[in-house]
């Protein structure tokens, strides 16, 4: 994919995103980019992200947002999901803090445990994403 591919893509998700968020969250490291694309997309100032470590079959939150997000309307956003538990522990703990959540992801494999609220496609292989050498895709730690 290329970074024209992936811009192209990005503005494809944006405009069927029918959610207003007050801010966009980004599950580090795969959502670090397309949350940054859908906040100029959608026109949201508040960029926050949050992370999600893999240790065995458990996830973990390490790296929360410190802000006080009761009542905020946030869009949780991640690259691609294959089992989505990342995803699903990050908007558990959202929800626990207050927040309004919707999730939107470009990409979902059929084995991912929630569809997100808004996604582009559903996709059989990994997706290579610009920004990923192909040995980064294969030291993924969640996904």
């Amino acid at each position: 994919m290329t970074w024209d591919e992936f811009d192209k893509e990005m503005k494809t998700l944006a405009g069927g995103v029918d959610y207003k968020p007050s801010g966009i969250v980004a599950v580090v490291r795969g959502g670090l980019v397309p949350a940054r694309l859908l906040a100029r997309d959608l026109h949201v100032k508040d960029v926050y992200a949050i992370t999600v470590r893999r240790i065995g079959e458990e996830r973990k939150l390490t790296v929360d947002i410190v802000e006080d997000i009761r009542g905020r309307h946030l869009l949780l956003v991640e690259d691609m999901l294959e089992t989505g538990r990342g995803l699903i522990l990050a908007k558990e703990q959202l929800e626990a803090k207050g927040a309004i959540v919707k999730t939107a992801c470009l990409y979902i494999m059929p084995t991912s445990e929630i569809k997100p609220d808004f996604y582009l496609k559903e996709v059989d292989d990994v997706v290579r994403f610009p920004w990923e050498s192909p040995r980064t895709r294969s030291k993924e730690v969640d996904r």
